[in-house]
């Protein structure tokens, strides 16, 4: 299973549950709800890319990570 529409199925259809990151969740399914988990450790986000990639498109997507992520800990620098 790759899809994540797949996965929103299986656990809409009571075979799943999903752990996902927190966060803001305009457009999920009116027929699932998220509930907060309280007194787990925060989860670590990675974004890797080839080493020397100058796209643009990667330039964006790592600007947008590092605008929208907080947290401890600073994220490495291209």
């Amino acid at each position: 299973m790759e899809a994540v529409e797949d996965k929103v199925e299986l656990i809409a259809s009571g075979q799943a549950v999903a752990i996902i990151p927190f966060g803001p969740r305009a457009g999920f399914r009116p027929d699932l709800t998220t509930i907060p988990l309280h007194g787990v450790e925060p989860g670590h986000v990675v974004l890797a890319t080839r080493a020397g990639d100058r796209s643009r498109l990667v330039a964006a997507f790592r600007k947008s990570a590092r605008d929208c992520l907080t947290g401890p800990g600073p994220m490495a620098a291209p």
